[in-house]
């Protein structure tokens, strides 16, 4: 069914060029960090240790090796004083976006590279275009997590599994179990690829007796080849740091279903409706309505040598396994449903080679794509309005040298902004005024999620768990928020995004509350919001982004 033409598909070059600008608009979102709480490309590393196995290592590595490293090492071999490598975090930071957004566009190239072998030409390129303009994409291309990274591998595993169910060859066998492990890497959840290799196998060994189906030598190597790959990805945790790995990837797997204390019971429907969030609710009634005519072309055929069948099989088994594990999850939140999307695009080929389907077809998709299009323009617009960016140039132009500024802990980090000259240190830190060598020092409040708490309370059964997570997020630091420790730091400004009102924590919610209706000695300068979202756009919700920004100055003191 594949249709090799030589040169470039015009119809795969403009999916990856309105991918490539759509990323674009707004990647200069935080000027020099990435404001996603989860963000994994330029956390620190002490040599390959990470400083937690919650999230596995392998996109940090990657990272670093392709962005970090090549930007610090010159600077430490020309001995550029530690106060001046601020200098690079605004090209650290378009380099890890732009590592992000190499691995959106393989996606989208492998996506139309298994479409064109298993549905052909016309199929090809609108999955390709789906993939390229679909909202939801877009929106976390534009962060420095693991999810559009994890989409790759597992697209990459996809496609060598297609070409055993077509081929069967050893080599074949190989990437697919190597790359899967990739996957797991980069997120745990990425092992759900893994289906595809057994079930490639089953197809292209369908004539086979059984025991030679099971007992078979490449799909022996190519299940072993998953543990390598996972270890590639992460050495340290598995060869030199297995306690905390351990420790860190059962607290990670207990607690993510139910990270905000949700009730313990399954929520299937909450994962079906975050699809609208990624591909729009015209574009998730439109794959739904092409998928059910996949499933009558595919019945119709009944024939599992045609690259079509095999293609829609696999793709089912990776969309239902992962749908029946994380569908499961009491918390839903998009970025779960998010590496499924791929697969359920892909389930869609079989319904556009039946001619007496495509031309219907092809006019319910074109309307989607150009709202797709305006959809996606309108994600950077949302990056751009972010009200931190306005609040960092405020920064800059009212901070002056022996300033403190007291920040929330959702604030921006002003240090990393070279300009300001800036120190940064935690409020617990004892004498923090002197600390050296600052311009500006920049005072982070704690940190105070409740989530120990929560933890102990919602597991209680897993004492361990509370535990561990006090480790990680301790809410020791309630004595801070209080108007005598406050008289104490005498701040001239305090920054607050508001997100850091929804904290738990009482003494947290009443400070700032407070601050908010001037009970303090410090008045508002700055503030801004996030704009209103157009009802008509999707993603309703983008991860860390919606928000308010304020910032007090301390007000002058009478004679």
């Amino acid at each position: 069914m594949s249709s090799h033409r030589a040169g470039v598909d015009p119809a795969v070059a403009i999916a990856l060029l309105l991918a490539l600008l759509f990323c674009l608009h707004g990647i200069f979102w935080g000027r020099v960090e990435c404001w996603n709480r989860d963000q994994m490309a330029l956390r620190d590393l002490a040599g390959l240790r990470p400083g937690e196995y919650e999230k596995p290592p392998f996109h940090t590595y990657l990272n670093h090796l392709l962005v970090v490293e090549p930007i610090k090492l010159p600077m430490r071999l020309a001995h550029v004083p530690q106060d001046r490598r601020n200098q690079a975090n605004g090209a650290m930071l378009l380099g890890s976006r732009l590592v992000v957004l190499g691995l959106y566009l393989g996606t989208i190239v492998f996506a139309y590279a298994i479409s064109l072998r298993c549905y052909g030409l016309v199929a090809a390129r609108i999955i390709a275009l789906l993939f390229a303009t679909s909202a939801g994409f877009i929106a976390y291309a534009h962060f420095l997590t693991a999810d559009v990274p994890l989409l790759f591998w597992m697209m990459a595993a996809f496609f060598f599994g297609n070409q055993i169910a077509l081929s069967g060859k050893l080599s074949h066998y190989l990437w697919c179990g190597f790359l899967a492990g990739i996957a797991t890497a980069t997120k745990y959840n990425g092992l759900a690829v893994a289906i595809v290799l057994v079930v490639a196998h089953f197809l292209a060994s369908k004539n086979s007796r059984w025991r030679n189906l099971v007992f078979n030598r490449p799909l022996v190597f190519a299940l072993l080849m998953i543990p390598i790959g996972f270890i590639a990805g992460n050495p340290y945790g598995v060869l030199r740091d297995w306690n905390r790995f351990r420790n860190d990837f059962l607290l990670n797997y207990i607690v993510t279903p139910r990270f905000e204390g949700q009730p313990d019971r399954t929520n299937y429907i909450g994962f079906l409706d975050r699809i609208p969030e990624i591909l729009g609710w015209p574009g998730t009634v439109a794959v739904a309505f092409c998928v059910l005519i996949a499933i009558i072309v595919v019945f119709q055929q009944r024939n599992l040598n045609d690259p079509g069948t095999c293609g829609f099989i696999l793709a089912s088994a990776a969309f239902f396994l992962y749908f029946g594990k994380i569908g499961a999850f009491p918390r839903q939140v998009t970025r779960f449903t998010l590496p499924a999307i791929p697969f359920l695009l892909l389930m869609i080929g079989p319904a556009f080679q039946k001619s007496s389907f495509r031309k219907p077809l092809l006019a319910l998709i074109a309307p989607i794509l150009i709202y797709n299009c305006l959809c996606s323009y309108f994600v950077g617009q949302r990056f751009n309005d972010d009200p931190r960016l306005s609040a960092q140039v405020w920064i800059l132009q009212n901070v002056k040298p022996g300033s403190v500024i007291e920040s929330s802990p959702g604030s921006p980090h002003w240090h990393l902004m070279p300009e300001l000259k800036a120190k940064e240190v935690e409020i617990s830190r004892p004498q923090w005024e002197s600390a050296a060598g600052a311009s500006v020092i920049d005072l982070r409040m704690p940190w105070l999620t409740g989530r120990a708490a929560l933890f102990s309370w919602i597991f209680p059964n897993e004492k361990w768990v509370g535990q561990l997570a006090f480790e990680h997020e301790p809410d020791s630091g309630g004595w801070a928020y209080n108007a005598e420790e406050l008289r104490h730091r005498h701040p001239d400004f305090i920054t607050l995004y508001s997100s850091d009102l929804g904290s738990p924590d009482p003494a947290q919610h009443k400070y700032y509350g407070d601050l908010l209706a001037h009970r303090y000695p410090y008045k508002i300068a700055f503030a801004a919001g996030s704009p209103p979202v157009p009802r008509w756009i999707y993603p309703r919700d983008i991860d860390f982004l919606s928000g308010r920004m304020t910032t007090f100055r301390r007000k002058v003191e009478g004679p």
